[in-house]
């Protein structure tokens, strides 16, 4: 498990008590100034996710999920869409190339794929690659 991934799950666990959300303050702060990325301890992310180049300007929401053996390229964003409130959710095996964007209460399923640089604003079915701004499906398998 990356050192990343780590401190963000020390941070997390430690949003849940009030009493040590400073804690997961300084370790949100750590990471931002080592690592170049956001991952807000609100974030629940998998043990087993891996971010390329070490997370280097990924951008995740406080309300994003991601889902075991991920793997996320740089400068990825899983973001909000105003003033729908929600993030992105990716299952179990996704793969995000660098640059792309997930915007809003959106669910990448099961073993999809997302181009570089594509903008993706609705769901992803299970095992198919999204490519392009707005991303579309180009490929499904079954």
């Amino acid at each position: 498990m990356q050192t990343l991934v780590r401190l963000q799950n020390v941070a997390h666990k430690l949003e849940r008590n009030k009493i040590t959300k400073l804690g997961a303050r300084v370790i949100e702060l750590i990471i931002r100034l080592v690592y170049g990325c956001y991952l807000p301890a609100g974030a629940k992310i998998d043990p087993t996710v891996h971010f390329h180049h070490n997370g280097l300007a990924v951008v995740v929401n406080k309300l994003s999920v991601i889902g075991p053996n991920c793997q996320i390229g740089p400068q990825v964003v899983l973001g909000g869409r105003s003033p729908i409130v929600g993030a992105p959710k990716l299952e179990a095996d996704v793969v995000i190339h660098s640059g792309a964007k997930l915007i809003g209460p959106i669910t990448l399923a099961q073993g999809c794929i997302v181009g570089a640089n594509a903008v993706v604003i609705s769901d992803v079915p299970a095992f198919s690659t999204a490519v392009g701004v707005p991303a579309k499906i180009i490929q499904k398998l079954t």
